[in-house]
């Protein structure tokens, strides 16, 4: 199982995040969120962050959102180029539908991602999807909530290979929030102490 880190303290506000991080190295996979994706335009200050990251060998996603299939792919395509500039590897959908209805924009993402030469797709609709989209070759998050709900008993049409996103995790506790994705087989596991995705930026 990869543990997942959320990154979205701006590198000068917060560079104690960022140097955590860096100190980990090898085997740390980051989930960056600059401004609900990747801002208006490239800031030199997180190329620079994602750099050094990149240097001490962690893997980064940049994150991109859905909204359920309802934005415009033009703005879905227009995010993963500036995501482009920076050394990433992959994307982080969130918010996806899960619809068998819904699944042409996601998949037109995926493809757009995969053209540019991303490698690393995660489809985060938080809740088992609809089988059409364990086709897309992407890993599904399907489950997202709290540390006290995953806990708490067998989660319903999650599959081994999934990617597993928990919140408001005890400090104390997130070793044994990583033991348990391990053991229900998720391919990707983010617990952190953070309530939710959608961050307050500061």
């Amino acid at each position: 199982m990869t543990p997942l880190l959320s990154l979205h303290q701006h590198p000068l506000i917060h560079p104690e995040a960022w140097a955590t991080i860096e100190s980990v190295g090898v085997g740390a996979t980051v989930l960056l969120n600059i401004d609900t994706g990747p801002g208006s335009g490239m800031d030199p200050t997180w190329a620079t962050a994602t750099q050094r990251l990149m240097r001490a060998g962690v893997d980064m996603l940049g994150y991109v959102d859905l909204a359920y299939g309802a934005r415009a792919i033009e703005q879905v395509r227009a995010e993963l180029g500036r995501w482009a500039g920076y050394p990433i590897k992959g994307i982080f959908f969130d918010q996806a539908p899960t619809s068998p209805y819904s699944i042409g924009p996601v998949a037109v993402a995926v493809r757009a991602a995969r053209r540019i030469g991303f490698d690393t797709l995660l489809v985060n609709p938080g809740r088992p999807a609809d089988s059409i989209y364990r086709g897309l070759g992407a890993v599904l998050c399907t489950y997202e909530g709290t540390w006290d709900e995953y806990r708490g008993g067998e989660l319903e049409g999650v599959r081994h290979g999934d990617a597993h996103l928990v919140y408001s995790v005890p400090p104390g506790q997130i070793r044994a929030a990583h033991e348990l994705m391990r053991g229900r087989g998720a391919r990707f596991g983010l617990a952190t102490t953070e309530a939710c995705m959608h961050p307050v930026y500061a």
